[in-house]
């Protein structure tokens, strides 16, 4: 019998904000993913967008019908689940805590019936869900949407937080922190930037989207004698109307 290999492969999918995605960004992530054939899937939080049942104010020319927002959700995990990964893991955020909120709030009578895991059939997937404000391990790597920090300095505040390798997603932003300490141990801190639509946003200065928000996804690979997750960042690159990035070695465009 053939030995299992060593390394398996790790694909990190951040926030998503479907159906408000970038179905370029989502092309290009599928396409290393069929490439890569991952082993394990994170998703990192905010997969699901659930603006129809956000307490803000709302555009009414965008309100949507919740199984709207979620067939939409269900396409993703299709294209996700097409990737053939044995290990499925989706880490809600705090869009998905929308959902929670808008039924402790205004519908508590159906808070125990009406599950995101059931509204998606992640189990039957295949999916382990993680709820937003909790974390799972793979390895030795922590991952977790948010440890209820934003910002420039949020990848460096969950380093903090963990004392431990983490990854998490709610910024938008794509960083990569190694830091150690007296005895010369490191540890990993990362943001793989976001799959969203700018165009999507309509609470938050245009500016600042552009300015501190990325494109992008992360891979890796877990040592299993180890237990190290070897994980780096995919920034995409847009020029015009072309998206692209670089994934061991390969150039992917759409």
């Amino acid at each position: 019998m053939a030995a299992k290999p060593r390394l398996e492969s790790v694909l990190f999918v951040p926030d998503t904000h479907r159906p408000y995605h970038d179905p370029k960004a989502w092309s290009l992530l599928l396409s290393v993913g069929k490439a890569l054939k991952p082993s394990h899937l994170m998703i990192l939080g905010d997969f699901c967008d659930f603006y129809c049942v956000s307490a803000h104010s709302k555009d009414p020319t965008r309100a949507t019908q919740l199984e709207t927002e979620l067939a939409d959700v269900r396409r993703g995990l299709d294209d996700l689940d097409a990737l053939g990964a044995t290990d499925k893991r989706y880490c809600g955020g705090n869009h998905e805590d929308r959902l929670t909120r808008y039924l402790q709030d205004k519908a508590p009578e159906l808070f125990e019936s009406v599950t995101i895991p059931g509204l998606l059939g992640l189990e039957d997937r295949g999916w382990r869900y993680v709820p937003y404000k909790h974390d799972t391990r793979l390895g030795k790597l922590y991952l977790t949407h948010d440890v209820d920090n934003a910002g420039r300095y949020a990848t460096f505040k969950a380093l903090d937080a963990y004392q431990h390798s983490v990854v998490t997603g709610h910024a938008h932003r794509m960083c990569y922190v190694v830091e150690g300490n007296a005895v010369g141990e490191h540890k990993l801190s990362a943001q793989f930037g976001w799959l969203g639509d700018a165009e999507a946003i309509d609470y938050l200065h245009r500016v600042r989207v552009r300015k501190d928000w990325a494109l992008g996804f992360g891979i890796g690979y877990l040592d299993t004698k180890t237990s190290i997750v070897y994980a780096t960042p995919v920034p995409i690159i847009t020029k015009g109307s072309t998206y692209s990035c670089v994934v061991n070695g390969d150039l992917y465009t759409a």
